[in-house]
């Protein structure tokens, strides 16, 4: 019986076929993998938010804080009501201020994985990594006058005083007057060496657990994003309790139709007392 073989010509053909289907084929492939993380970090902001809201009702209404001047985060305030059930110990931590050691929660750097975007590609070899930050709420006193008003008027955040305790501030639901366009989260995506504040880079701010009293987010670190969303907007949730999808101009926009800056976010959705 003769048998027939492909010739070269033939083969290299195939060869030529699968490499443009393959060409037509990946780009698809890569949009539709990077739509299902998106679609994981926003499942995750909803479970945050649900996490507040639970939170909230033990609470009086308040949304969680850092103790600024202590060892307890907003996300381990959470850790009783998002599945975690961290107890006062795992709450603390060796670190506290700094953030938890992945040797101290269970899951190491996998624990607490609804606050981590799937995009966030990010490490610590020490400390466990976070994606999301509180929009930030300072609120002045006699340490710096220029604070007076709030530098950032978010949902949670701390005082500016002198030595001592710094109590850790937080805004009633109950007082806001647009909770559906106030942020109450975001995805922060800032390079781990950037250095908003002089002296502290960003890491420090991505770490669980950390109850550093710079550790929320504002349109200064936000504007700072990697663009790591193809289409450059990003997963929000809304002191509400819905997450929606911006980049950062649309989140910059005031309530008259301006548009804010770093320095006065008064009317944008990153002003809780718009």
């Amino acid at each position: 019986m003769e048998t027939k073989s492909f010739t070269l010509i033939e083969l290299l053909v195939v060869v030529a076929i699968i490499g443009i289907l393959s060409s037509l084929l990946l780009p698809s492939l890569g949009k539709a993998r990077e739509k299902a993380r998106i679609a994981v970090c926003t499942s995750n902001q909803k479970q945050i938010t649900i996490s507040t809201a639970l939170f909230m009702d033990d609470n009086e209404g308040y949304f969680p804080a850092s103790n600024s001047n202590g060892s307890t985060s907003w996300d381990d305030h959470l850790g009783q009501y998002d599945g975690r059930g961290l107890d006062e110990a795992m709450m603390a931590g060796a670190f506290g201020k700094w953030g938890a050691m992945q040797t101290e929660l269970p899951g190491g750097k996998e624990h607490g994985a609804i606050y981590r975007c799937p995009l966030d590609d990010r490490e610590d070899p020490v400390f466990i990594m976070r994606t999301y930050g509180q929009s930030s709420l300072i609120y002045g006193g006699p340490i710096n006058p220029a604070f007076q008003l709030g530098a950032h008027r978010g949902i949670a955040g701390f005082w500016v005083r002198g030595a001592g305790d710094i109590p850790s501030a937080s805004m009633k639901a109950s007082d806001l007057n647009s909770s559906n366009d106030v942020i109450a989260y975001a995805e922060n995506f800032a390079p781990l060496d950037s250095q908003p504040v002089v002296g502290v880079d960003n890491l420090v701010r991505l770490r669980l657990g950390n109850s550093w009293e710079w550790g929320g987010i504002n349109p200064e670190i936000f504007q700072l994003n990697d663009p790591s969303h193809s289409d450059m907007k990003f997963n929000f949730a809304m002191a509400d309790g819905h997450v929606e999808k911006m980049n950062y101009i649309q989140s910059m926009v005031r309530t008259d139709g301006g548009v804010g800056t770093t320095a006065d976010t008064s009317g944008t959705k990153w002003d809780s007392a718009r």
